[in-house]
């Protein structure tokens, strides 16, 4: 197979072109050069900052394999930022995450979701890291798709398949790993975004994916064909590579009851509809929201009452607390009720709730055993300045109060306990 980034390329067009720089009835924009220089200038900046983490882990015994958009960008597209990404995805086993999140700690960045969430037990993610200031954001993963409802054995299976089948090359001065076109196009497109997404449809850049997977890296209709029979996802395939060749952005109720269907025998799992989970989950957590009424009534009766939040979290913090902390599924069930009741329930105005619901969530927490920290901070918007309140443990934002994918940006001023 021949990949490569050339980097002095021009990039193709493949969508039509704004050939005057303006939309209609707008303002000018940029031009498709300028959109491009800008997309590159971001690409090698996250290369920058990605290089060392990967070379140090290399360095330390830790294998680790890119695919999805920065792969294809880097190693497959014509010229790096014609193709555009996101987060960077990175593949490591499962047992080195300890030390490759250290690694990168050391390297300067810092970890904002990590996959300890009982909702999350099944999902492929590891942890998600930014640099502060920096271009990147890496999810990092132990399996290549999620499993909600199926079979554990066909993942870890599956996943084996992805790294037998992956490539070593040398890149900026160190090693990494990086799918085959083959596996680029049956794990990325077929797997990931269809099995694991519940065939909803398929991203506008996924045909182009494909595209040039087949004609500048050598993923064949006869190697697909192979390798997917190997795999024993050959209808999976069939169906996903018809839907994305006919263009299926957005599929009917129909193809994805018929798609889920398809993953469900072939692979032995498959995404599990929202709505359908919250319904299952629906009389437990009625349920928890019931439990935490009181202490969410505790906390704003303490608010209205006391002249100082310090006085209010004085009186939250248990004078004994339990000598073994709760199970972390205990934790993550008070967290959510706390959530929900705020959202569903007449406690006030919607807006400005993370101040009775983090000192709920505290008082919850600390009674249960877990040393967390109740913190206050700002940040200056566009109309002055900002605040803020959040539940940290170990200097971080508590996942369970934290959607993944997203960096909190306030300056912490006020810690509660202070150590």
């Amino acid at each position: 197979m021949t990949l490569g980034a050339g980097a002095g390329l021009a990039p193709e067009r493949t969508a039509p072109a704004r050939e005057t720089g303006r939309v209609a009835d707008g303002p000018p924009g940029p031009s498709p050069r300028q959109e491009w220089l800008a997309a590159l200038a971001r690409h090698h900046d996250i290369k920058a900052e990605l290089v060392p983490l990967i070379a140090s882990w290399r360095a330390a015994g830790i294998e680790s394999l890119l695919y999805k958009g920065f792969f294809l960008s880097e190693f497959v597209y014509p010229a790096p930022g014609q193709r555009f990404h996101g987060d960077v995805d990175v593949l490591i086993r499962r047992e080195h995450k300890r030390a490759a999140l250290e690694i990168a700690r050391r390297l300067g960045f810092e970890e904002r979701w990590n996959f300890n969430a009982p909702t999350h037990r099944r999902y492929h993610g590891l942890a998600m890291l930014y640099r502060p200031r920096g271009a990147t954001e890496l999810d990092i993963h132990w399996a290549v798709t999620s499993r909600v409802i199926g079979r554990r054995a066909v993942q870890l299976r599956l996943t084996d398949a992805f790294w037998a089948h992956s490539e070593l090359r040398q890149w900026e001065g160190t090693f990494v790993r990086t799918p085959s076109a083959v596996d680029a196009v049956l794990f990325g497109l077929v797997l990931d975004r269809c099995v694991g997404e519940g065939f909803v449809g398929f991203k506008p850049y996924d045909a182009k994916d494909l595209e040039l997977l087949m004609e500048r890296a050598g993923a064949t209709e006869d190697a697909l064909r192979r390798r997917a029979n190997e795999l024993g996802i050959s209808r999976t395939a069939g169906l996903a590579l018809a839907l994305l060749r006919a263009g299926r952005t957005r599929t009917t109720a129909w193809v994805r009851l018929r798609g889920c269907a398809v993953g469900l025998v072939e692979c032995g799992f498959v995404r599990t509809p929202r709505l359908l989970l919250r319904l299952m989950r629906g009389p437990r957590l009625a349920w928890d929201v019931l439990v935490a009424i009181p202490t969410i009534l505790q906390a704003r009766r303490l608010l209205r009452s006391a002249g100082d939040v310090r006085d209010v979290l004085r009186a939250l913090t248990p004078e004994s607390p339990p000598t073994a902390r709760g199970s972390r599924l205990a934790r993550w069930r008070s967290a959510r009720a706390i959530r929900w009741a705020f959202r569903l329930l007449p406690f006030g105005p919607r807006r400005g709730v993370c101040l009775p619901r983090s000192l709920a969530v505290y008082a919850t927490l600390r009674r249960q055993g877990w040393p967390v920290q109740f913190v206050s901070g700002v940040r200056r918007g566009a109309s002055g300045l900002e605040g803020h309140a959040w539940v940290e443990e170990d200097g971080l934002p508590i996942p369970e109060m934290v959607r993944p994918g997203t960096v909190p940006d306030f300056q912490a001023n006020f810690r509660y306990p202070s150590s």
